[in-house]
């Protein structure tokens, strides 16, 4: 098996603090919100969590993915880790004096440093790793990521119950994190930039632009859709659970965040598993594989009986199929992106990402406010949804599903 690069431990040791520390926070503030609000309010408070963390990633995507072409991609992510000690450092105050509207805008910032983060994030795999293991390189990156999810959501639920609600006590412990990770960062090699001359943008049209110019390639353009609307699964999943733990299962929201954990740990071995499938090759034919799961699995969630080792069964498969759905696309895209427009191309799937994850927060408030309905029922919805997804994409490009078929047969496209 070929060695790796130095610089993608480094990467991946990066990543893994901050995607840990950013999970712990949210979590820390919807607890601390439901908390003080009460628990009737729970699917209110996610939804609300939930938006204050996505707007930044439609503000600043754009000047983000500029600065990730114009500027060294290692010296962009060190100082994104310098911007998340200070935010961190903000929380523990928050925390101190009980500020409800301060915990909202720690979320925002908190985010803002994560959008800024994106387009460098992942624009430098391929400027680490060879081609032919890029799929391994992304699938390392995703399981890690997913790993550090799971430990931010069992840390954000453990930490809360052993600190006995002071929040502020374990907002501390998110700072050393945050200062580990800084200096993790330093350790990537530094890479050129790409295209010094990169005028930067700060408004969202040239997000727009960068989406015209990829629209002529269909493939490129369903996989940004596609991964976008990996994302908004992910994203409902995680708002939803909290309040399906509270209702199906007679959980707290605190016992609630640990459900999240089986989903996690399934994106992340789902992950590792269509890596392995795709070996040195990117094998967009596995996406439908994972498309079905996430059909099936938001539908056993309705019906599934109050077990609590039944629903963690479902939500492992939900995340293991999301696993296998997300890796090939997110590869595919790196790979077919233009290497000058990079950075531009993987801000703007950024953005439309934080579009889907905007849509769940949204869809989690009007299931649970508007509509009244409850989590479950939410979960059946969004299965539905997934399947009419899935079916238009072989509309819009049918040899995606000769692709799938081809696959399945044991062919090569």
């Amino acid at each position: 098996m070929p060695k790796f690069p130095a610089g993608l431990a480094a990467l991946n040791a990066t990543q893994f603090l901050g995607a840990m520390n950013d999970n712990i926070l949210k979590l820390l503030i919807i607890f601390c919100l439901i908390q003080a609000q009460g628990s009737q309010r729970a699917g209110t408070i996610t939804a609300l969590a939930g938006a204050a963390f996505v707007l930044p990633f439609l503000i600043f995507s754009a000047p983000a993915g500029c600065l990730a072409d114009r500027f060294s991609k290692s010296r962009v992510t060190v100082a994104v880790k310098l911007l998340e000690v200070v935010v961190t450092a903000l929380a523990v105050a928050a925390f101190v004096f009980r500020l409800e509207y301060g915990l909202y805008a720690v979320l925002f910032l908190m985010a803002a440093q994560s959008a800024f983060f994106a387009p460098a994030k992942y624009g430098i795999i391929p400027e680490l790793a060879p081609a032919d293991q890029l799929s391994r390189a992304n699938g390392l990156i995703e399981s890690f990521t997913f790993l550090a999810i799971i430990f931010g959501t069992a840390l954000a639920s453990a930490l809360t119950q052993v600190a006995a609600g002071r929040f502020w006590l374990v907002a501390c412990f998110c700072l050393i994190i945050s200062v580990i990770g800084l200096i993790a960062s330093q350790r990537l090699p530094n890479v050129p930039a790409v295209a010094p001359g990169r005028r930067i943008c700060f408004f969202p049209s040239e997000i727009f632009r960068t989406i015209k110019h990829v629209a002529s390639d269909k493939w490129l353009l369903l996989s940004i859709v596609g991964l976008a609307w990996f994302w908004l699964v992910g994203a409902f999943a995680q708002l939803n659970l909290i309040g399906y733990g509270i209702q199906k299962l007679g959980l707290d929201e605190v016992q609630s965040g640990y459900l999240f954990l089986a989903s996690s740990l399934g994106i992340g071995g789902g992950a590792l598993l269509a890596a392995r499938i795709s070996g040195h090759e990117v094998e967009l034919g596995i996406v439908p594989l994972g498309a079905i799961g996430l059909v099936i699995a938001p539908l056993l969630l309705h019906i599934a009986p109050a077990n609590l080792m039944i629903v963690l069964t479902i939500i492992l498969f939900f995340g293991i199929s999301a696993g296998i759905f997300s890796l090939p696309l997110q590869t595919f895209i790196q790979l077919r992106a233009e290497a000058e427009m990079r950075g531009e191309v993987l801000a703007a799937s950024s953005f439309i990402n934080w579009i889907g994850i905007l849509i769940a927060s949204a869809l989690t408030f009007l299931f649970s406010g508007s509509l009244g309905l409850s989590a479950g029922q939410g979960f059946n919805i969004l299965g539905v949804m997934t399947l009419l997804v899935t079916l238009s994409s072989y509309l819009y490009l049918p040899d995606f599903l000769l692709r799938s078929v081809a696959w399945c047969k044991g062919g090569h496209s």
